[in-house]
Formats: C-alpha cells, structure tokens, sequence
C-alpha cells in the first residue's frame, strides 16, 4: 500500500509526465523479466564449459568517473602480471552498462583499447542471472567488484594507458594554446565543490548534502597557486563543471574548468601529464595516480587518507569538537569515532565541526612536494622523527578502529603499510596534533 501511495502521490505532484514514466518503466520492467528467462541457456553453457575453460563476465564502473579509472586499473595490473587469475584457460569479457551515463569518453576509448569489451545489452543479463547459479563467483572479475586500494603499488608496476602519437600531438598542441611550451611543468588542482554532481543527479532524485563535508572554497588555494607559479609551474584547475571561477590575472593561472578548451581528452592528458595533482577527494586524482603521478591529498575523513605510496602527500582538516570549542588530537579523532565518517549528518552527530585547512597550510604542503621533487629535498633529523610518529600513531589507530569500529572498508584493509608523508609544516606547527 505505501509503494502505491507513493505512485500516486508522485503522479498528482509531477503530473502527466511522471505518469508515462512510470508506464514505461513497467514495460521495461516486463522486458527485463523475459531477457533475464533467455539469459539462462548461455549461463547454463558457461557452467558446462567451465571445467574445461572459465568465462568471466562483469561490468566496468563506468558510471563514476573515480571508479571507472582506478577499478579498471587494479582489474588491468593484476591482469598483466597474473594476479588472482583462474588456474585453467579463460576469457575475461567486460561490459558498460547501458544505462550507464559515460562521463568522460577519451577515458572509454582507452580502455576500449585494452580490455575485451562486448555489448552491455548482450552480457548484463547473462552477468545478471549468472549470480543466482552455483559458483558464480568464479565466473565474476572481483576486482571490478569489490573496492580495493592498491597497497601493493601495481600502478608503479604496470604503464595501464597508453596515449596513441597522434593524441600526444594534439595534446601539445592544446598546451601551447594554454601559452605554455615544450618541456613546461604544470599543477592540477583538483578541489571539490556541489555543482558537478547536482549536474549529474538533479536534487529532486538525491539529497546531496550527505557530501557537503568533502567541500572546500575555491579562493582557499589562489595562495598556493601563486606561490607554484613563482616557481615555473603553471597551475590547472580542474573539473568539468564548477560552483565559481578560480579568481586570478596570473596568466599561469588557469581556469581550465571555466575555459572554452576544456574537453575529455584535455582532462585525461592533465592529469596523466602534470607534474603533480593537489586534490581534495574526487574522482580525478586517480587520473594521476594511475599515469604515477605525486599527489598532494587534502581529505577527510582522516581514516580515508591515502597511505600506501611514497609519492603521496597528505593532510585533513581541522576537526574541532563542539561542546569544548577546541581541536581533536590525531588519537581523539579515532577515539571519537570521527575517522571513518562519510556523511555531514555523520560528524554533525558526533558534535564535531570540520574547519577547512587555512591557505598557507595548503601552501605549505604544496612547496613541500614542489622542493622534493625538484631538490630532491630530504628531511632533517626531527622532521623525519615526527614523520615516524605520525605513522606509528596512524597505524596503531587505524588497527584499533578496525577491531572496534564496524566499517565496511576495513574488511578490505584499507591501509597497508604507512607510506605517506604528512604536511611536515602543519606537524611543526602542531606538535599536540600527534597524541
């Protein structure tokens, strides 16, 4: 009775078009059930072939931009170095849904280069039913399946994408209309805002506001980006769509997102091209980390930090309990139940405030990966000592929340082995933060 209600409450608020949607869906509705009945004969030919040869089906995550790189990415590295392959002969065919919205179609025909792609409308269904049989799960690809991070390094292993002669000419080219020359080095600046996905599902369809906490302002980072352009660097800002322009008369700074040279291929050429990526937590730093770019990563919740490479910098926001009005310790963020939050509602609940790192933190951090790639520069004696306690402090906690805390990531093993390098600078500044 409430599914009903609801049908006709939607009808009475959205009219004659929402009742022909609904009329469509049912007729889809019925489709699906007799392609699902057909589906059946080859899913029974795959189980009876099967000891002599595995078909694996599975779909690609195309419909985000983030798993649709670093999925398929992991699903490729094991691949090539035969990782968690099946024992006998086999065929991986892989599939984009036909639903699935396509948002960057330079990163489609890359990958259509390398994986053995068929129709969605063919293997969905044969994908689909194929669940309910026995062993179904050695006719799945898991890597596509479940979420995993890649402890073991394998983009360093493994050249994933590969650009054809042609696609780096035209790449140039685009760079030199940008005004920068041959052999000139570039930032991608990757801060996340509301406006691409309220472009992507309309508020009306998802309540949005459960990421308003991976926010940062925009005017947060002119600091930095003109401290790196004093430095030779130019500094890209990304994203397909944004909330407000990056407000700058530095030449070197550029509002890629806003400009009129923005395209698929561009965005995918940036991040594979830069020298390296500062982002805040979406789906465009794992361009860069799958081409084995640095990144600087600015994120929260602080369990989700990316930790398992060298090459990443890393640092979170000011977490600032409520009924005391002061900043959380490294440990208290942990104890407080704050580390593996995913919503706003979430630390809302919890009492705690998230306060944006200031511009010369972000600054900070930035230089820091600047110098150490173009100086090599190392760290002194004491920095290396806070270095050590913030991965052994890191560690510790996150080995606690994952017997204490019921989250799903950590039956993935979320972190590995402690690689990153926290802001020295905000370390020196915030000697109390490492208890």
């Amino acid at each position: 009775m409430k599914f009903i209600k609801k049908q006709i409450v939607d009808i009475k608020e959205f009219g004659t078009k929402e009742l022909l949607r609904k009329f469509l869906l049912s007729i889809n509705l019925l489709i699906l059930l007799l392609v699902n009945i057909i589906a059946i004969l080859p899913c029974i030919i795959i189980r009876i072939i099967s000891p002599w040869f595995i078909v694996r089906v599975s779909k690609i995550p195309a419909e985000n931009f983030g798993d649709f790189i670093w999925k398929t990415g992991l699903y490729y590295c094991k691949k090539e170095l035969k990782i968690n392959l099946p024992s006998r002969k086999h065929i991986d065919l892989v599939y984009i849904h036909y639903k699935d919205k396509i948002h960057n179609k330079q990163i489609e025909k890359m990958w259509r280069r390398k994986l053995n792609f068929f129709p969605g409308h063919l293997l969905d269904p044969i994908n689909r039913v194929g669940k309910y049989l026995p062993g179904w799960k050695n006719h799945i690809i898991e890597s596509l399946v479940i979420s995993e991070r890649d402890h073991d390094n394998f983009f360093e292993k493994i050249q994933v994408l590969d650009f054809t002669k042609e696609e780096k000419i035209y790449g140039k080219k685009i760079l030199n209309k940008f005004g920068l020359k041959d052999g000139d080095k570039f930032v991608c600046l990757a801060v996340r805002d509301r406006a691409y996905q309220l472009k992507k599902i309309p508020p009306r369809f998802r309540d949005w506001s459960i990421h308003d906490y991976r926010h940062i302002n925009i005017d947060k980072f002119i600091l930095t980006a003109e401290e790196l352009t004093k430095r030779g660097y130019y500094v890209f800002r990304m994203g397909v769509v944004v909330e407000k322009p990056l407000r700058s008369k530095n030449p070197k700074i550029i509002d890629y997102a806003n400009s009129n040279l923005r395209s698929d291929f561009m965005d995918i050429y940036l991040g594979a091209n830069c020298s390296f990526c500062i982002t805040t937590g979406f789906g465009f730093e794992e361009l860069p980390n799958i081409f084995r770019k640095p990144l600087v990563y600015l994120g929260a919740p602080l369990g989700d930090l990316i930790t398992h490479s060298e090459k990443f910098f890393i640092m979170t926001r000011h977490h600032i309990l409520k009924k005391e009005n002061r900043k959380l310790s490294l440990s208290e963020i942990f104890t407080h139940g704050a580390a593996f939050i995913y919503s706003t509602q979430g630390f809302e609940e919890k009492g705690i405030r998230l306060v944006e790192n200031t511009p010369e933190e972000i600054k900070d951090i930035a230089i820091e990966m600047a110098e150490s790639l173009e100086f090599n520069k190392k760290l002194n004696p004491e920095e290396e000592k806070l270095q050590k306690t913030f991965k052994s402090l890191f560690a510790c906690n996150v080995k606690k929340a994952n017997f204490h805390e019921k989250n799903p990531f950590n039956k993935n093993e979320f972190h590995s082995q402690i690689r990153a390098r926290y802001s020295t600078k905000f370390l020196i500044k915030n000697r109390d933060w490492l208890r």
